[in-house]
């Protein structure tokens, strides 16, 4: 059965998200993790694309990401998982597919969804029982908007800006906002599914 076309539009924010192939790791350890942070900045640098939240976990990843022009998503996704591939395949001697398949892709529509897919995506280490908080988890967005770390992916949520007037306020607002209940996450979760 043919692949559903994507909604490609100039300027869209997708979220964007793949995990390894029968569900196998994709990240063992964290210079697995720094290996594909390094290979994704480099292609979003080249394309000028933002990345406003990600969350990589040890088996998917999971990006809120905007492109400049329409058919840059599917380059840009391309370079990163076949470079990480190429990588994956040799520090593991193995062979075959790393990813499960392609990509999936779901515009983000609306803007008012954005703060509520950032918080979806950086929540998954909570999910997953992994963490009590979403920024103890060392390989997400979370860390650089509730704890001010500095991170070379990221470009500011404006929606984040909007919470506070200062850094320490929008820090904490934003803590809050993902310590919150997610009333959306089982809509949220089924449309992916099906995506």
């Amino acid at each position: 059965m043919p692949r559903k076309a994507r909604e490609l539009m100039d300027g869209g924010i997708y979220h964007v998200f793949n995990r390894g192939n029968n569900k196998m790791d994709l990240f063992d350890e964290p210079h697995d993790y720094e290996c594909f942070k390094t290979r994704l900045c480099h292609v979003l640098s080249t394309f000028g694309a933002h990345l406003f939240h990600y969350c990589l976990m040890t088996n998917h990843f999971h990006l809120l990401l905007q492109i400049e022009k329409a058919p840059e998503l599917g380059k840009i996704m391309h370079e990163v998982q076949l470079k990480y591939a190429r990588y994956f395949k040799k520090r593991r001697s193995s062979v075959g597919h790393v990813f499960q398949e392609w990509f999936r892709s779901p515009r983000i529509p609306e803007e008012s969804c954005y703060l509520q897919c950032g918080r979806y995506i950086e929540r998954n280490p909570l999910k997953a029982k992994i963490v009590k908080q979403a920024e103890d988890y060392p390989y997400s967005s979370a860390r650089y908007y509730v704890l001010g770390e500095k991170d070379d992916l990221m470009t500011p949520n404006v929606y984040c800006m909007d919470l506070g007037s200062t850094g320490d306020e929008r820090r904490m607002r934003y803590e809050e906002f993902l310590d919150m209940e997610e009333p959306y996450r089982c809509l949220i979760d089924k449309s992916i599914l099906h995506a």
